[in-house]
Protein backbone atom coordinates (compact mmCIF):
# COMPACT_ATOMS: atom_id res chain seq x y z
CA UNK A 1 0.00 0.00 0.00
CA UNK A 2 2.91 2.32 0.88
CA UNK A 3 4.61 1.90 -1.95
CA UNK A 4 1.73 2.44 -4.38
CA UNK A 5 1.16 5.20 -2.53
CA UNK A 6 5.00 6.54 -3.80
CA UNK A 7 4.46 5.91 -7.22
CA UNK A 8 0.86 7.23 -7.45
CA UNK A 9 2.32 10.62 -5.81
CA UNK A 10 5.74 10.36 -8.10
CA UNK A 11 3.67 9.88 -11.13
CA UNK A 12 1.51 12.74 -10.33
CA UNK A 13 4.33 15.01 -9.91
CA UNK A 14 5.98 14.04 -12.61
CA UNK A 15 3.12 14.18 -15.22
CA UNK A 16 2.02 17.38 -13.76
CA UNK A 17 5.42 18.92 -15.17
CA UNK A 18 4.06 17.78 -18.82
CA UNK A 19 0.36 18.62 -18.32
CA UNK A 20 0.40 22.02 -17.43
CA UNK A 21 1.66 23.07 -21.03
CA UNK A 22 -0.95 21.17 -23.05
CA UNK A 23 -3.77 23.98 -22.99
CA UNK A 24 -0.48 26.51 -23.86
CA UNK A 25 0.88 24.37 -26.48
CA UNK A 26 -2.57 23.67 -28.47
CA UNK A 27 -3.78 27.41 -28.43
CA UNK A 28 -1.53 27.93 -31.43
CA UNK A 29 -3.65 25.47 -33.15
CA UNK A 30 -6.66 26.33 -32.01
CA UNK A 31 -6.20 30.01 -33.13
CA UNK A 32 -4.96 28.54 -36.16
CA UNK A 33 -8.08 26.41 -37.23
CA UNK A 34 -8.96 26.45 -41.30
CA UNK A 35 -11.66 28.01 -43.04
CA UNK A 36 -14.70 26.02 -43.47
CA UNK A 37 -17.16 23.99 -41.57
CA UNK A 38 -15.46 20.21 -41.96
CA UNK A 39 -11.89 21.51 -41.98
CA UNK A 40 -12.72 23.29 -38.72
CA UNK A 41 -14.34 20.28 -37.18
CA UNK A 42 -10.99 17.98 -38.54
CA UNK A 43 -8.69 20.15 -36.54
CA UNK A 44 -10.82 20.40 -33.36
CA UNK A 45 -10.77 16.37 -33.62
CA UNK A 46 -7.20 16.56 -33.98
CA UNK A 47 -7.05 18.86 -31.14
CA UNK A 48 -8.74 17.07 -28.84
CA UNK A 49 -6.85 13.92 -30.03
CA UNK A 50 -3.83 15.35 -28.96
CA UNK A 51 -4.68 16.44 -25.73
CA UNK A 52 -6.56 13.27 -24.57
CA UNK A 53 -2.99 11.03 -26.18
CA UNK A 54 -0.80 13.63 -24.31
CA UNK A 55 -2.82 13.25 -21.04
CA UNK A 56 -2.86 9.31 -21.00
CA UNK A 57 0.82 9.23 -21.80
CA UNK A 58 1.58 11.43 -19.02
CA UNK A 59 -0.02 10.16 -16.34
CA UNK A 60 1.88 7.13 -17.59
CA UNK A 61 -1.25 4.36 -16.81
CA UNK A 62 -0.25 0.54 -17.50
CA UNK A 63 -1.20 -0.49 -20.89
CA UNK A 64 -2.42 2.76 -22.27
CA UNK A 65 0.69 4.67 -21.77
CA UNK A 66 2.94 3.14 -25.04
CA UNK A 67 -0.60 3.14 -27.25
CA UNK A 68 -1.27 6.84 -26.16
CA UNK A 69 2.02 7.89 -27.27
CA UNK A 70 1.86 6.25 -30.18
CA UNK A 71 -1.52 7.88 -30.99
CA UNK A 72 -0.15 11.42 -30.12
CA UNK A 73 2.85 10.74 -32.93
CA UNK A 74 0.27 9.73 -35.34
CA UNK A 75 -1.61 12.89 -34.23
CA UNK A 76 1.51 15.15 -34.19
CA UNK A 77 2.13 14.06 -37.67
CA UNK A 78 -1.34 14.73 -39.19
CA UNK A 79 -1.07 17.88 -37.85
CA UNK A 80 1.49 19.27 -40.65
CA UNK A 81 -1.64 19.52 -42.13
CA UNK A 82 -3.41 22.66 -41.35
CA UNK A 83 0.29 24.64 -41.67
CA UNK A 84 1.93 26.28 -39.68
CA UNK A 85 0.13 27.44 -36.80
CA UNK A 86 0.58 23.76 -35.82
CA UNK A 87 4.61 23.61 -34.96
CA UNK A 88 4.11 24.08 -31.16
CA UNK A 89 2.64 20.13 -31.56
CA UNK A 90 6.19 18.69 -32.10
CA UNK A 91 7.07 20.29 -28.58
CA UNK A 92 4.37 18.55 -26.94
CA UNK A 93 5.52 15.15 -28.00
CA UNK A 94 8.68 15.80 -27.21
CA UNK A 95 7.71 16.43 -23.59
CA UNK A 96 5.72 13.87 -23.21
CA UNK A 97 8.14 11.46 -24.44
CA UNK A 98 9.79 11.04 -21.46
CA UNK A 99 7.09 9.64 -19.13
CA UNK A 100 6.64 6.40 -21.30
CA UNK A 101 10.36 6.02 -22.68
CA UNK A 102 13.37 4.82 -20.91
CA UNK A 103 16.86 4.71 -22.07
CA UNK A 104 17.67 4.34 -25.67
CA UNK A 105 14.17 4.21 -26.32
CA UNK A 106 14.15 7.46 -25.29
CA UNK A 107 17.64 8.49 -27.30
CA UNK A 108 15.93 7.40 -30.29
CA UNK A 109 12.26 8.63 -29.87
CA UNK A 110 13.68 12.11 -29.11
CA UNK A 111 15.89 12.35 -32.42
CA UNK A 112 13.13 11.01 -34.40
CA UNK A 113 10.92 13.83 -32.92
CA UNK A 114 13.23 16.79 -33.48
CA UNK A 115 14.15 15.42 -36.71
CA UNK A 116 10.22 15.37 -37.50
CA UNK A 117 9.85 18.70 -36.56
CA UNK A 118 12.64 20.16 -38.87
CA UNK A 119 11.22 17.92 -41.45
CA UNK A 120 7.63 19.11 -40.82
CA UNK A 121 8.61 23.18 -40.45
CA UNK A 122 10.58 22.98 -43.77
CA UNK A 123 8.07 21.38 -45.99
CA UNK A 124 5.56 24.15 -44.29
CA UNK A 125 8.18 26.62 -46.12
CA UNK A 126 9.32 28.52 -43.04
CA UNK A 127 12.61 30.57 -43.06
CA UNK A 128 15.85 28.90 -41.88
CA UNK A 129 15.80 30.96 -38.58
CA UNK A 130 12.34 29.47 -37.87
CA UNK A 131 13.40 25.87 -39.05
CA UNK A 132 16.71 26.36 -36.40
CA UNK A 133 14.37 27.43 -33.86
CA UNK A 134 11.74 25.10 -34.21
CA UNK A 135 14.58 22.11 -33.60
CA UNK A 136 16.24 23.92 -30.99
CA UNK A 137 13.33 24.55 -29.17
CA UNK A 138 12.35 21.09 -29.33
CA UNK A 139 15.38 19.35 -28.29
CA UNK A 140 15.62 21.72 -25.34
CA UNK A 141 11.67 20.62 -24.12
CA UNK A 142 12.62 17.25 -24.37
CA UNK A 143 16.46 17.25 -22.78
CA UNK A 144 14.50 19.61 -20.07
CA UNK A 145 11.74 17.16 -19.25
CA UNK A 146 13.48 14.35 -19.37
CA UNK A 147 15.85 16.06 -17.04
CA UNK A 148 12.77 16.53 -14.80
CA UNK A 149 11.03 13.37 -15.03
CA UNK A 150 14.29 11.68 -13.83
CA UNK A 151 14.94 13.93 -11.19
CA UNK A 152 11.47 13.59 -10.09
CA UNK A 153 11.95 9.97 -10.06
CA UNK A 154 15.05 9.76 -7.62
CA UNK A 155 13.88 12.37 -5.24
CA UNK A 156 11.00 9.82 -4.94
CA UNK A 157 13.29 6.61 -4.72
CA UNK A 158 15.47 8.89 -2.02
CA UNK A 159 11.85 9.27 -0.28
CA UNK A 160 11.07 5.62 -0.09
CA UNK A 161 14.34 5.10 0.94
CA UNK A 162 14.81 7.01 3.74
CA UNK A 163 11.27 5.67 5.17
CA UNK A 164 12.84 2.02 4.84
CA UNK A 165 15.94 2.98 6.63
CA UNK A 166 13.57 4.58 9.03
CA UNK A 167 11.56 1.90 9.59
CA UNK A 168 14.42 -0.94 10.11
CA UNK A 169 16.28 1.79 12.79
CA UNK A 170 13.35 1.43 14.33
CA UNK A 171 12.83 -2.33 13.86
CA UNK A 172 16.85 -2.73 14.76
CA UNK A 173 16.00 -0.46 18.48
CA UNK A 174 13.21 -3.02 19.16
CA UNK A 175 15.13 -5.53 18.55
CA UNK A 176 17.50 -4.40 20.90
CA UNK A 177 15.35 -2.89 23.86
CA UNK A 178 13.70 -6.66 23.45
CA UNK A 179 17.20 -7.96 24.39
CA UNK A 180 17.83 -5.89 27.05
CA UNK A 181 14.84 -6.47 28.85
CA UNK A 182 15.51 -10.44 28.55
CA UNK A 183 18.60 -10.03 29.29
CA UNK A 184 18.65 -7.52 32.35
CA UNK A 185 15.07 -9.06 34.24
CA UNK A 186 15.29 -12.62 33.01
CA UNK A 187 19.04 -12.84 35.65
CA UNK A 188 17.22 -10.18 38.30
CA UNK A 189 14.39 -12.23 38.69
CA UNK A 190 15.29 -15.54 38.78
CA UNK A 191 17.54 -14.02 41.93
CA UNK A 192 14.51 -12.76 43.07
CA UNK A 193 12.79 -16.07 42.95
CA UNK A 194 15.61 -18.23 44.14
CA UNK A 195 15.69 -15.98 46.65
CA UNK A 196 12.36 -15.72 47.67
CA UNK A 197 12.39 -19.52 47.61
CA UNK A 198 14.91 -19.15 50.41
CA UNK A 199 12.65 -16.73 52.63
CA UNK A 200 10.08 -19.27 52.52
CA UNK A 201 12.38 -22.00 53.13
CA UNK A 202 13.94 -20.28 56.32
CA UNK A 203 10.91 -18.42 57.33
CA UNK A 204 9.87 -21.04 60.28
CA UNK A 205 13.80 -22.56 61.31
CA UNK A 206 15.82 -19.47 60.64
CA UNK A 207 14.13 -16.12 60.69
CA UNK A 208 17.33 -14.00 61.09
CA UNK A 209 19.02 -15.68 57.69
CA UNK A 210 14.93 -15.30 56.05
CA UNK A 211 15.23 -11.73 56.95
CA UNK A 212 18.73 -10.86 55.37
CA UNK A 213 17.41 -12.50 52.02
CA UNK A 214 14.04 -11.14 52.24
CA UNK A 215 16.25 -7.78 52.44
CA UNK A 216 18.31 -9.12 49.42
CA UNK A 217 15.09 -8.96 47.38
CA UNK A 218 14.55 -5.21 48.16
CA UNK A 219 17.85 -4.33 46.79
CA UNK A 220 17.89 -6.79 43.97
CA UNK A 221 14.35 -5.15 43.06
CA UNK A 222 15.89 -1.17 43.36
CA UNK A 223 18.11 -2.41 41.55
CA UNK A 224 15.77 -4.18 38.94
CA UNK A 225 14.40 -0.58 38.35
CA UNK A 226 17.55 1.51 37.61
CA UNK A 227 18.49 -1.39 35.39
CA UNK A 228 15.32 -0.80 33.36
CA UNK A 229 15.82 3.35 33.15
CA UNK A 230 19.10 2.60 31.70
CA UNK A 231 18.04 0.12 29.64
CA UNK A 232 14.90 2.83 28.21
CA UNK A 233 17.89 5.72 28.03
CA UNK A 234 20.07 3.17 26.07
CA UNK A 235 23.09 3.81 28.81
CA UNK A 236 22.69 0.21 30.69
CA UNK A 237 26.84 -1.01 29.87
CA UNK A 238 26.95 -3.26 33.15
CA UNK A 239 30.18 -4.25 34.67
CA UNK A 240 32.02 -7.70 34.34
CA UNK A 241 33.53 -7.25 37.96
CA UNK A 242 30.19 -6.62 39.30
CA UNK A 243 28.35 -9.23 37.24
CA UNK A 244 31.25 -12.07 38.19
CA UNK A 245 30.05 -11.10 42.15
CA UNK A 246 26.41 -11.04 41.64
CA UNK A 247 26.34 -14.41 39.45
CA UNK A 248 28.14 -15.99 42.69
CA UNK A 249 26.01 -14.37 45.51
CA UNK A 250 23.01 -15.79 42.95
CA UNK A 251 23.97 -19.29 42.24
CA UNK A 252 24.84 -19.70 45.75
CA UNK A 253 21.55 -18.67 47.29
CA UNK A 254 20.61 -21.08 44.79
CA UNK A 255 22.50 -23.76 46.33
CA UNK A 256 24.69 -24.24 43.62
CA UNK A 257 28.74 -24.26 44.37
CA UNK A 258 29.94 -21.78 42.36
CA UNK A 259 33.66 -21.05 41.36
CA UNK A 260 35.11 -17.97 39.40
CA UNK A 261 38.41 -18.28 38.58
CA UNK A 262 40.26 -15.31 37.05
CA UNK A 263 39.91 -11.30 37.19
CA UNK A 264 38.84 -8.88 34.94
CA UNK A 265 42.10 -6.43 33.87
CA UNK A 266 41.57 -3.36 31.98
CA UNK A 267 39.44 -4.20 29.22
CA UNK A 268 37.78 -2.01 26.60
CA UNK A 269 34.60 -1.07 27.42
CA UNK A 270 32.81 -2.75 24.14
CA UNK A 271 34.86 -6.04 25.76
CA UNK A 272 33.83 -5.81 29.06
CA UNK A 273 30.31 -4.91 28.13
CA UNK A 274 29.67 -8.49 25.94
CA UNK A 275 31.37 -10.20 28.60
CA UNK A 276 29.61 -8.69 31.52
CA UNK A 277 26.36 -10.37 29.53
CA UNK A 278 27.60 -13.29 28.90
CA UNK A 279 27.84 -14.01 32.91
CA UNK A 280 24.60 -12.69 33.10
CA UNK A 281 22.78 -14.39 30.90
CA UNK A 282 25.21 -17.89 31.42
CA UNK A 283 23.97 -17.37 35.47
CA UNK A 284 20.62 -17.16 34.66
CA UNK A 285 20.25 -20.41 32.75
CA UNK A 286 22.49 -22.37 35.47
CA UNK A 287 19.61 -21.17 37.79
CA UNK A 288 16.43 -21.21 35.44
CA UNK A 289 17.20 -24.75 33.51
CA UNK A 290 20.67 -26.53 35.10
CA UNK A 291 19.03 -28.44 37.44
CA UNK A 292 23.33 -28.24 38.97
CA UNK A 293 24.77 -28.78 42.15
CA UNK A 294 28.27 -27.11 40.54
CA UNK A 295 28.93 -24.32 38.41
CA UNK A 296 32.71 -22.83 37.40
CA UNK A 297 32.88 -19.36 35.22
CA UNK A 298 36.65 -19.05 34.43
CA UNK A 299 37.89 -15.91 32.82
CA UNK A 300 40.83 -16.02 30.68
CA UNK A 301 43.01 -12.53 29.69
CA UNK A 302 45.39 -13.29 26.98
CA UNK A 303 47.43 -11.07 25.32
CA UNK A 304 45.08 -10.94 22.49
CA UNK A 305 41.85 -12.67 23.22
CA UNK A 306 39.40 -12.65 26.29
CA UNK A 307 37.78 -15.95 26.90
CA UNK A 308 34.95 -16.77 29.47
CA UNK A 309 33.46 -20.43 29.98
CA UNK A 310 30.37 -20.69 31.77
CA UNK A 311 30.52 -24.67 32.76
CA UNK A 312 27.42 -26.72 34.91
CA UNK A 313 27.26 -30.27 35.64
CA UNK A 314 23.36 -30.16 34.63
CA UNK A 315 20.80 -31.75 32.61
CA UNK A 316 21.46 -28.96 29.45
CA UNK A 317 20.59 -25.69 28.30
CA UNK A 318 17.72 -23.73 27.76
CA UNK A 319 15.39 -24.08 25.07
CA UNK A 320 13.48 -20.64 23.70
CA UNK A 321 10.89 -20.30 21.85
CA UNK A 322 10.93 -19.53 18.28
CA UNK A 323 11.41 -16.14 16.79
CA UNK A 324 12.97 -15.42 20.74
CA UNK A 325 15.23 -12.26 20.68
CA UNK A 326 17.06 -12.53 24.05
CA UNK A 327 18.78 -15.76 25.34
CA UNK A 328 21.00 -17.46 23.98
CA UNK A 329 20.49 -16.02 20.18
CA UNK A 330 20.11 -12.65 21.43
CA UNK A 331 23.79 -13.27 23.41
CA UNK A 332 25.27 -14.49 19.69
CA UNK A 333 24.22 -11.17 18.19
CA UNK A 334 25.82 -9.51 21.35
CA UNK A 335 29.16 -10.88 21.02
CA UNK A 336 29.10 -10.63 16.69
CA UNK A 337 28.55 -7.10 16.99
CA UNK A 338 31.56 -6.96 19.76
CA UNK A 339 33.82 -8.85 17.24
CA UNK A 340 33.42 -12.11 19.07
CA UNK A 341 31.95 -15.34 18.92
CA UNK A 342 29.90 -16.96 21.36
CA UNK A 343 29.56 -21.59 22.01
CA UNK A 344 26.86 -22.88 23.62
CA UNK A 345 25.88 -26.88 23.90
CA UNK A 346 26.42 -29.74 26.28
CA UNK A 347 29.64 -31.35 27.30
CA UNK A 348 30.67 -34.51 28.98
CA UNK A 349 29.80 -33.17 32.41
CA UNK A 350 26.73 -30.98 31.63
CA UNK A 351 26.37 -27.76 29.60
CA UNK A 352 28.94 -25.44 28.90
CA UNK A 353 28.79 -21.83 27.21
CA UNK A 354 32.25 -20.41 25.58
CA UNK A 355 32.24 -16.78 24.16
CA UNK A 356 35.52 -15.11 23.19
CA UNK A 357 36.69 -11.71 22.08
CA UNK A 358 39.65 -9.77 20.82
CA UNK A 359 40.92 -8.10 23.95
CA UNK A 360 41.13 -4.67 21.70
CA UNK A 361 37.44 -5.48 20.36
CA UNK A 362 38.60 -5.57 17.05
Amino acid sequence: MTRSLHLDRCTLQRSAGVLVWVPVLLLGPLLSLPDGLVPTLAAVALVLVLAASATSAALGQPGLAGPALLVLALAVLASTAFGAGWLPVWVLLAITSPTVLRGRWLLAGLALVVAGSVLAAWALGVDGTTLQVQGFVVSLSGAATTSFVRLTETVEELRRTRTELANLAVAKERERFSRDLHDLLGHTLSVMVVKAQAVRRLAASDPAAAAEHAADIEEVGRSALIDVRQAVDAMRAPSLSEELAGARRALEAAGIRATVVGEPQALPSGTEEALAWVVREGSTNVLRHSGAARCRIELSDGAERVTLTVRDDGVGGPRPPAGRQGGLEGLRRRMLAAGGQLEAGPDENGFRLVASVARDGR
